[in-house]
């Protein structure tokens, strides 16, 4: 199976305007992104080590490549997980593999030093998720399940950063 980045952001651009309003059991978005799978079967099924957001874990899944043919050494991880609050977000994580976050926009006001290439991907002129590379080759995105507001998706990204999520 090939994937290119413009289906990897087919894939993220449906998961994210499919949210809505909460439900009393609202759809994940992971089953909409990937196959959901035990933590472990799902950490057996991608070649690196994730980073596990310290929240409460609703589901893990594996994820098409963000680049190049489907392989072991090519697959992601997602994490949908729950704030104290109860907003929804999903962590998501590939190895670059020669891809690229260029075709994201710019990130609005200054990333945090230790993880300076953030962009964003915006809806209207809002960003609903924001994207980012680490020095040791990955991909991630933090995406917000619902409709949570630029401001509190920025909160809790860099809330990952400061827990090690751009190292």
């Amino acid at each position: 199976m090939r994937v290119r980045i413009p289906a990897v952001l087919a894939v993220l651009i449906l998961a994210c305007c499919a949210g809505g309003a909460a439900a009393a059991n609202p759809p994940l978005m992971l089953d909409r992104m990937g196959e959901r799978l035990s933590m472990a079967d799902a950490r057996r099924s991608i070649a690196f080590q994730p980073f596990v957001p310290a929240r409460r874990i609703i589901a893990v899944a594996v994820l098409p490549p963000f680049h190049g043919d489907d392989g072991h050494a090519t697959r992601g991880i997602g994490f949908e997980y729950a704030d104290l609050e109860n907003r929804r977000y999903v962590l998501a994580q590939w190895p670059r593999n020669g891809g690229t976050i260029a075709m994201f926009q710019d990130f609005p006001g200054d990333p945090p030093d230790d993880c300076p290439q953030a962009r964003t991907f915006v809806r209207g002129t809002t960003p609903y998720g924001i994207v980012w590379t680490t020095p040791h080759g990955l991909v991630l995105t933090l995406q917000a399940d619902g409709a949570n507001d630029a401001r509190t998706l920025e909160i809790e990204w860099r809330k990952l950063i400061r827990r090690g999520a751009c190292r």
